[in-house]
């Protein structure tokens, strides 16, 4: 038996109380008392079991005029007598209550004072927040309710009471029965009342869920959680459905849950409206308990006697079936969901009986027709041996027989690659396909009895020669490339021209033609064969790629001017790039540390690229001649030639020289490389003779080189 599994919500410990308040519904409604005073009554309706925290007292009511400015907050105090657990009401008989399902609701009372303004008010409550199990809302647990009442400007001026609903609808309606209830409202003034369903607003939600005073407007309505739900299908099942007139609504719920629903009362005085009164309600879809009887089995039966029943049924504890009702009782059995053995074929009317001995049982028949068929169904298909082109066909043939009935509908369904399904109700389809691969083809026949066979048919569709075409490319001068990536290892290949090919017998030889070069290619699949072919054009490189260094021999610090030249490359990368100026141009300058050779790329407009090299010999040098190198003889005669004495050197940091004369007097001293001797000595020109001079360096290295030696003056 099964029993009745919900209830409005049994939460768990570790959610936030202030916000578990579970409100089920309520209302708000007034009463005009004259002197622009009037009488505000707010009912508020919470689960038993899980409305944590306490109804709030006071309940904060705000009052905001037209644009949602807040006027005044009222604050209602609880009505200690209204405090009502609602009744459950059963409409039949057999029903049962359900388990922990129950409303709790009280009273507010409180009289404001509202004098007349433009556009009239807005009566707001808020709290948070809704039932967990609540199925037609998005995200219940997280959204609150709005009751709101509005007060326009007829409503001030006529001292106009609103209209109050009769009574609150039931806590639980039962899953798969009527719901038949008197939704209506009384007017004190006689008005015109128009009901229908409505949109329930939100509220506040679980960061604040009292908000005192309530926030202001507009609001938003509820997210339903649409499909299935929405404003026309608020419960599942049988839409529910509100009388405009009378307020009756009626509906039938199939669906185990809770549910939120709003009425809305529109009230019209001489064909104005002046209000509308909104009620937001919750209702409790459950189990009830009464039996129920149900039960599936096929009409007809074809080529067997034994017969297996599926009981649908619920809320019984023992079930009782006749398998010849009206006929021969004794063909009956107690199990739950049983195979019968049938003595015979023919016709024959199935009763279950739902808790048989108890006086709301319940009972459901259905007739059945055991047959011994006549027809074999079977089938041809014709399917392509060799698939060259992008759509190939399968042809499949019907070749059912029933001698004595006929065949009487044919349906085929063929399930492919990537989730293809293609069906025919006719005889003998083509299917029209490109995908090669694996197909499932069934066939189901009736015949003229009703019976019904299946056939599976498997398909493998043999792969397609050319899947991807065989594409033409271009490749630079001395490249290889693979011709056919795309190649099935299930195909025999034969390549020709065989030239520069590195296995013409396989799918995808790699080449290296000297030449534009077509080639061709022979594909053979079992007895099919098939040829294609594809052409490979060469695309020169750099043209008379060359790489110079100027000078390629240097000392240490010392540079060289890189160079390269090409009839038809555009572009140049040299490396190693770390001792280059740019290694992105022709020209950079290279300061190597090292004897270093670069490498320079070179590449054309069309891509191909070319390589060339060129080797930069830095010379190793010690602190000593011939790199510290001081003159013999100097003339300085200013023919600007050999003027002046100077030391040469490209390694030193620190100099310092010496000349003396045949006296041994020192004539000229120097600390600079700089620094040079005029062949005078105290304004006054030297003879031509034979000086001494000694003279000492400090090299890069730190290494010292001193000398001593005489050099020749001529005029």
């Amino acid at each position: 038996m099964t029993r009745f599994a919900f209830c409005l919500l049994l939460f768990c410990s570790t959610c936030f109380q202030l916000s578990a308040t579970h409100i089920v519904g309520g209302e708000l409604t007034y009463k005009c008392l004259g002197n622009d005073s009037f009488e505000i009554t707010l009912t508020v309706f919470r689960d038993c079991y899980t409305g944590i925290p306490p109804f709030d007292n006071p309940a904060s009511v705000g009052i905001f005029d037209s644009s949602w400015n807040l006027v005044t907050e009222l604050l209602l105090p609880r009505d200690f007598s209204s405090n009502d657990t609602l009744p459950i009401i059963l409409s039949n008989p057999c029903l049962t209550v359900p388990p922990n399902v129950c409303a709790h609701g009280t009273r507010y009372v409180g009289i404001v004072k509202l004098p007349f303004n433009p556009g009239g008010y807005h009566l707001v409550y808020q709290r948070c927040c809704r039932n967990q199990l609540i199925r037609n809302i998005i995200r219940p647990l997280a959204t609150g309710i709005t009751i709101i009442a509005s007060i326009s400007e007829d409503v001030l001026n006529l001292c106009n009471n609103s209209p109050t609903f009769n009574q609150w609808p039931p806590v639980a309606i039962c899953v798969h029965e009527p719901i038949d209830f008197d939704h209506s409202a009384t007017d004190p003034d006689g008005d015109s009342l128009v009901y229908r369903l409505c949109v329930p607003l939100h509220g506040a939600d679980s960061l604040d869920p009292v908000p005192q005073p309530p926030y202001a407007g507009p609001y938003k309505e509820v997210v339903w959680r649409d499909p299935p739900y929405n404003l026309s299908n608020v419960l599942g099942g049988d839409p529910l459905h509100i009388d405009s007139l009378t307020g009756f609504i009626t509906g039938v719920p199939n669906t185990i849950g809770n549910f939120v629903v709003g009425v809305c009362v529109d009230e019209y005085r001489d064909g104005v409206l002046i209000s509308t009164l909104r009620r937001d309600f919750q209702y409790n879809v459950a189990e009830c308990g009464k039996p129920y009887a149900a039960f599936f089995v096929p009409e007809v039966i074809c080529d067997t006697l034994a017969v297996k029943f599926h009981n649908q049924g619920l809320q019984a504890n023992k079930y009782q079936w006749y398998f010849d009702w009206g006929g021969n009782t004794s063909l009956a059995s107690n199990v739950y969901s049983p195979v019968y053995v049938f003595p015979d074929t023919g016709t024959y009317t199935i009763a279950l009986i739902a808790a048989p001995d108890d006086p709301c049982r319940d009972t459901t028949f259905q007739t059945i027709h055991l047959i011994n068929s006549s027809f074999v169904i079977d089938a041809n298909v014709s399917i392509p041996d060799c698939i060259t082109g992008p759509e190939f066909t399968i042809d499949a043939f019907d070749t059912s027989t029933d001698p004595v009935n006929g065949i009487t509908e044919t349906h085929w369904e063929l399930k492919g690659p990537d989730g293809l399904v293609i069906t025919a109700d006719f005889a003998d389809p083509s299917f029209i396909l490109t995908e090669t691969g694996d197909y499932t083809l069934t066939l189901t026949t009736t015949s003229g009895t009703g019976c019904s066979k299946v056939k599976v048919i498997p398909i493998s569709v043999p792969p397609r020669f050319f899947d991807v075409p065989l594409a033409d490319r271009k490749i630079c001068e001395g490249d290889t490339v693979a011709l056919y990536p795309a190649g099935n290892p299930l195909f025999m290949y034969q390549w020709s021209p065989s030239a520069h090919l590195s296995n013409p017998a396989i799918a995808n030889p790699l080449a290296s033609p000297p030449e534009n070069t077509t080639y061709s290619v022979t594909v053979t699949y079992g007895d099919c064969v098939a040829t294609d072919s594809l052409k490979i054009v060469i695309v020169p490189g750099p043209k008379d790629l060359t790489a110079t260094a100027t000078p390629n021999l240097i000392l240490p610090g010392g540079t060289s001017q890189l160079a390269v030249t090409s009839t038809n490359a555009n572009s140049f990368t040299w490396q190693p790039a770390a001792s280059l100026s740019n290694p992105n141009i022709a020209n950079p300058v290279a300061s190597p540390a090292v004897t270093t050779t670069y490498t320079v790329t070179a590449k054309t407009p069309t891509g191909c690229t070319g390589r060339d090299t060129v080797t930069v010999e830095l010379r190793a040098v010690v602190c000593d001649e011939p790199y510290v190198f001081f003159p013999t003889a100097f003339s300085p005669n200013e023919d600007g030639e050999n003027d002046r004495l100077k030391l040469e050197s490209a390694i030193v940091d620190e100099v310092y020289w010496v000349i003396y004369n045949r006296w041994g007097e020192k004539v000229f001293e120097a600390y600079s490389l700089d620094d040079t001797w005029d062949g005078s000595f105290r304004g006054q020109a030297q003879p031509t003779e034979t000086y001494g001079y000694y003279l000492k360096v400090r090299c890069k290295d730190g290494v010292e080189f001193d000398k001593k030696g005489n050099v020749t003056l001529l005029r």
